[in-house]
């Protein structure tokens, strides 16, 4: 092997877990400093992820593998597991009111960092490991880390705008 390919070899390896350093980079990066909480706006992420997760099943019913009755059940309970993960992430940010302006802001707690770091690394290593065509652009993992992630995003929106409903009042 010549010392080029070596690199090259070394280069697609450690591009996969690019990703992994910038989600875990800008994740540290927004704990570290509160973000101002708009909850009349906390309804624009969850959305765009619903859509977006309307245009992946369009696409799963086109060119997917029909799920079975097992492979329901599995993205079903995907979907329940991030709805808890989601409630506990948003119990996990610290809501502050400023008394003044009455802006709330949100720290992200190393706990709900914790939650989301795992999730990714999770996802990642299990698309490298192949099982069960993990890396299949239409597939049970494929639905079930969608179904994961928005019932994360949607539980998470709907906890944080209820906190921020009664901290506002």
């Amino acid at each position: 092997m010549r010392g080029c390919d070596k690199i090259r070899i070394v280069d697609q390896d450690l591009l996969r877990y690019l990703p992994i350093a910038l989600a875990c980079a800008l994740l540290i990066r927004r704990t570290q400093r509160p973000r101002i909480i708009r909850p009349t706006r906390l309804w624009i992420t969850p959305a765009v992820l619903l859509c977006a997760g309307a245009f992946y099943v369009f696409g799963a019913a086109q060119a997917g593998a029909r799920l079975n009755l097992t492979g329901t059940l599995i993205v079903a309970a995907a979907l329940a597991l991030g709805a808890v993960l989601g409630a506990v992430r948003a119990h996990s940010v610290r809501l502050t009111r400023h008394a003044e302006t009455g802006v709330i802001e949100a720290r992200l707690t190393m706990w709900g960092l914790l939650i989301v770091l795992i999730w990714i690394v999770g996802r990642q290593l299990l698309r490298q490991s192949g099982y069960g065509q993990a890396s299949a652009p239409f597939g049970l993992v494929s639905d079930a880390a969608l179904a994961f992630a928005l019932g994360a995003v949607l539980a998470q929106a709907l906890m944080l705008a209820r906190r921020c409903k009664a901290l506002a009042s």
